[in-house]
Order: structure tokens, then C-alpha cells, then sequence
């Protein structure tokens, strides 16, 4: 279970609001606010001071990764619902996901969160994502990590 969930989770059993639960914990509102809605740059110091306001314990553990079973491609459709609010100027479409598929990754590489980007790569594969991320109206620093992460282009024409 989600980190922000669990805090979210104990933080309504409790009856307290975000701003109560920020100010036992030290911490602003708006933060708190990230957290519970999927932030994962979670600061351990905030972490400590939630659990401690919240009266739980805080666990962290390093282990194995379970066993990565391949994830099958969203559908068309599941695709389009899952990148909705990344497309605020124009409203995502099903169809074009296909007619549009460089407008829809790039969208996805510069705004996306993790889970957005992992089902567009699965949906569409590493070479559109590196396409894509080769745009000019890609930012540098956005074109940089995807080409660490995928790798110079292969010509094997």
C-alpha cells in the first residue's frame, strides 16, 4: 500500500485535517497534501515527525524486488484514461493515442509521473519513447535522462 495512502488513511481515522496533522507534525499543509496524493520525495525527517504525530511506526526496509512479471500493454482506452490529466490545453482522446502518438509521449515524458510513463512504454514501446524524447520541443534535461535510461538509437537498417 502507498506510503501517502497509509498517512491519508491514518490521518482520517484519527479526525484530524491536513493543516492539524502539518502543524503537530511541523510540516506545511501543501506538503502533506503531496504526500497523500502520490509524491514520492518523501523526506525521512517529515516521515518520522508524521508517524510520531500520528502515534504509529515508521518502517523502512530494503529487500528483494519481487519477481517482475511483465505487465501486459493498457489497452487503448485504459491509456487514455490514465494520461487524462496530463492533457489540461485538450482533452485526451482514445483516438489519439494513436493519430498522435509523438504529441501524447512527449506529453507524458515531460509531465508524467512513473506509472503514466511506464504504461505509455509499454503501450508504445522504447522507440517512439526515444523518438519522442529526441523532440526539439522536448527539454534538455527531459531528452538527457531518456537517453541514459534507453541508450543511443540503433540503425540496423
Amino acid at each position: 500500500m502507498p506510503i501517502g495512502f497509509q498517512i491519508r488513511t491514518r490521518r482520517m481515522e484519527r479526525g484530524f485535517t491536513l493543516a492539524e496533522l502539518a502543524r503537530r507534525a511541523g510540516t506545511s499543509a501543501p506538503t502533506l497534501h503531496r504526500y497523500e496524493s502520490g509524491w514520492e520525495r518523501f523526506e525521512l525527517a517529515t516521515l518520522r515527525r508524521l508517524a510520531a504525530a500520528l502515534g504509529v511506526r515508521l518502517s523502512v526496509s530494503l529487500g528483494p524486488l519481487p519477481s517482475e512479471t511483465p505487465e501486459s500493454a493498457p489497452s487503448r482506452a485504459e491509456l487514455a484514461r490514465h494520461l487524462r490529466a496530463l492533457f489540461w490545453d485538450r482533452p485526451l482522446q482514445s483516438r489519439d493515442i494513436d493519430e498522435f502518438p509523438q504529441w501524447v509521449l512527449r506529453r507524458v515524458l515531460m509531465f508524467g509521473d512513473r506509472a503514466q510513463v511506464e504504461a505509455s512504454r509499454r503501450f508504445y514501446g522504447d522507440e517512439a519513447v526515444r523518438k519522442a524524447a529526441a523532440h526539439r520541443e522536448v527539454d534538455e534535461r527531459t531528452r538527457n535522462y531518456w537517453s541514459l535510461i534507453l541508450g543511443p538509437e540503433t540503425d540496423d537498417a
